[in-house]
């Protein structure tokens, strides 16, 4: 891609142009925001703008020989939060402008490049720049290790000297001292003062003399320091670069082939590959054969499994909310039909809004969304569609592909958990909504957030094998490395959230797109959650393998997991608690086997239910086999004091069925059958349940269930 740089004259901006280059991408043009000339400042109390040095920017033109757009800023930091939205006056909307101005002249221009490491002040307002400007985000540096960076800086040729200092350790006899000579000594205040190795907390700002992409290198000939406060422990104080002048670089100054450290992800999940190697994990076929269900209650119930099927289902037990089925339609057998995926996408995401204003919620109270579509060659056209619909920090998501019934081409289940500011007991909902393109972890390709944290439900969105850097797949595109790569990816963005995926992962639903993965992929999450964790095998909570037609980018494998989050639980003393686990594998009752896992840690219930049918049953059988799982977890459940079963199906939220296409059931006998006998076993329950056709599932199972509660 062709990029313009954002340049601030610091270490970051020229080492994260480096890597662009290293990338495949093109810098074509830099930009650079300054004090207004009329205020005569060299520094202004900016949140997103580094402008000490500011005067001596105009020589970059000359240095790397590209074009330089600069422009005043006028506003100020008027938004202050984590988030950001188009503020008139804000600072933000002076970068909006430049950067407007730069791709109205060079048309072309696809990306831009930004230094963050960790600020997301600094990122989230990029992003949404890019976002209105059609632009991408290349963040090369976020989230990398600062003690790794800042050599790798340095043995890359950049030749920075520190231009401020604000940080305990740091005296005016530091400026103007390069960044290698300091190394060390920054190294040092990291240890004893936990002070940010690259300055990410403002402790001190530089300005890059020199780096491999220059063909003409700076000399600094005058300096003034300016001390602002002389405190004998933490002084601040600046040089202002009075005289500089541009050098040709000698033959021997010429860094032809800089040594450009690219973060491996190789490396990253190369003890997991080995592992798997040394565990032989089965990539054995499986015949998944048709089992043929009697059905037996029609003509025994009359006209009870007749009729239209009507999919969708709510709950509603304040904070919270669960709608189901939703479509566009609203039956399956409705008449009407949509010419495009865009029409039938707006109809249903129109019927979710009508659904949630009647509970008195809105999108911004949506935690997570389950999206279900016919044809993944209409994933793009759908997000098109379906983006509109939110604003910034959108819920978390999983798609996956389904054969759903004629006509509905998508299907969507949400959760909704509304947030009561005035209760000061509960804290706020996170979100984590990284578009930038880096090393950490792939840029969101949808419209949906990484992560959403609130009452101790971490919703981490589905995680396939992506590169982060190129969000392509590696090639050869095999599903043992899509496999430990997605892995690899969700605990890098888990990890920065302070979550405990090996230890308190709640649920897990791992999507492949071929049945005879299912081994693998459990075993592979079995050596995932063990890795450096090996009392983790007690603590992992339920599992639910299925195979579908196909997931986002043609991948092989995704994973979606919900995590216990111990940073927003209104009980302080909740994080010193265990899990409580049960697992039952019921004996075989009438040729059906039951398998339920549940996991629970207050206010969390998942629990997984399988059936597997080994001969010919009746629907009846079958139908039967379901309820005794479910009273089984209730049994399970039971064991804790205070619970009674009234109580137990009240709090049931949903009730997700996976049913395989490899039985002669459709929707329609699946959805009366089902709502009919849960209606007469559990009269309490007013769970909203789900049904999601699949092609498969593990253990050769008809039927896989998720049941989620809050306790």
């Amino acid at each position: 891609m062709k990029v313009v740089a954002l340049i601030s004259g610091g270490k970051d901006s020229c080492y994260n142009m480096m890597h662009c280059v290293a990338n495949g991408h093109q810098i074509v043009a830099l930009a650079n925001l300054k004090p207004q000339s009329k205020s005569g400042k060299d520094e202004l109390d900016s949140f997103l703008y580094q402008t000490v040095g500011h005067d001596a920017i105009e020589y970059y033109a000359e240095c790397i020989n590209l074009p330089l757009y600069r422009a005043e800023i006028m506003g100020s930091s008027l938004v202050q939060d984590a988030d950001y939205q188009q503020t008139l006056g804000d600072e933000t909307e002076d970068l909006y402008q430049l950067l407007k101005q730069v791709k109205e002249e060079l048309p072309d221009i696809q990306a831009v490049s930004v230094g963050a490491i960790l600020s997301n002040y600094q990122r989230v307002r990029v992003e949404n720049i890019c976002n209105r400007l059609g632009l991408t985000s290349l963040a090369y540096l976020w989230r990398r290790n600062q003690k790794e960076l800042l050599g790798e800086m340095i043995n890359a040729g950049i030749n920075a000297i520190i231009i401020k200092v604000a940080a305990i350790g740091l005296k005016s006899t530091h400026l103007g001292k390069s960044i290698e000579q300091l190394y060390p000594y920054l190294c040092d205040l990291n240890e004893k003062y936990d002070v940010n190795i690259c300055g990410e907390g403002g402790e001190y700002e530089t300005f890059a003399l020199d780096c491999p992409l220059f063909v003409k290198r700076l000399v600094v000939e005058e300096t003034e320091t300016i001390v602002h406060s002389d405190d004998a422990f933490a002084a601040v104080a600046y040089l202002r670069l009075k005289r500089l002048i541009v050098k040709e670089k000698q033959a021997n100054e010429i860094i032809s082939n800089p040594i450009i450290m690219i973060p491996s992800w190789k490396d990253d999940i190369e003890d997991l590959m080995t592992s798997a190697e040394q565990s032989k994990l089965d990539n054995s076929m499986t015949n998944y054969a048709t089992t043929v269900i009697e059905i037996d209650i029609l003509n025994e119930e009359g006209s009870s499994l007749k009729g239209r099927s009507d999919l969708f289902s709510l709950y509603s037990n304040p904070p919270y909310h669960y709608v189901s089925g939703t479509t566009a339609y609203d039956y399956p057998q409705e008449v009407q039909q949509f010419e495009s995926i865009e029409e039938e996408t707006q109809a249903c995401m129109l019927n979710l809004q009508k659904r949630l204003h009647e509970l008195d919620l809105s999108w911004s109270d949506v935690v997570n969304m389950n999206v279900f579509i016919k044809d993944m060659d209409e994933f793009g056209r759908m997000n098109a569609i379906y983006k509109k619909f939110f604003n910034i920090n959108p819920p978390t998501r999983a798609c996956v592909g389904s054969n759903l019934p004629f006509p509905i081409k998508i299907q969507i289940d949400l959760m909704a958990i509304k947030h009561v500011s005035k209760d000061e007991s509960s804290k706020p909902r996170k979100t984590m909504h990284v578009q930038s393109m880096s090393y950490w972890a792939p840029a969101n390709i949808g419209p949906y957030s990484q992560a959403t944290i609130i009452k101790s439900h971490a919703f981490i969105a589905g995680q396939i094998g992506l590169i982060p850097s190129s969000l392509e797949f590696p090639l050869p595109e095999t599903h043992e490395t899509q496999t430990f790569l997605s892995l690899r990816n969700l605990e890098n963005v888990t990890s920065v959230l302070g979550l405990n995926v090996k230890k308190r992962t709640t649920l897990c639903i791992c999507f492949v797109i071929d049945e005879n993965l299912f081994s693998f992929v459990q075993n592979a999450w079995n050596i995932f959650c063990k890795q450096h964790n090996e009392s983790s095998e007690n603590q992992m909570g339920p599992v639910l393998c299925l195979s579908v037609p196909s997931l986002p980018r043609r991948g092989k494998v995704e994973w979606q997991v919900l995590i216990h989050d111990e940073t927003t639980n209104d009980d302080d003393e909740n994080h010193l608690m265990e899990p409580k686990i049960w697992q039952n594998s019921l004996d075989s009752i009438n040729s059906i086997i039951i398998k339920i896992k549940t996991w629970f840690l207050s206010p969390i219930l998942s629990s997984t239910i399988t059936i597997k049918v080994e001969e010919s049953v009746t629907l009846s059988q079958l139908l039967n086999g379901m309820i005794n799982g479910l009273n089984k977890l209730f049994d399970q459940f039971s064991t804790l004091p205070h619970i009674s079963n009234s109580i137990f199906w009240k709090n049931i939220g949903f009730i997700k069925i996976f049913y395989s296409e490899k039985t002669n059931i459709n929707l329609g006998v699946y959805e009366k059958g089902i709502k009919l006998r849960i209606k007469e076993n559990f009269p309490d329950t007013k769970a909203a349940i789900t049904f999601v056709p699949v092609l498969t599932i593990m253990d050769n199972s008809v039927l896989g269930i998720c049941v989620h509660g809050t306790f």
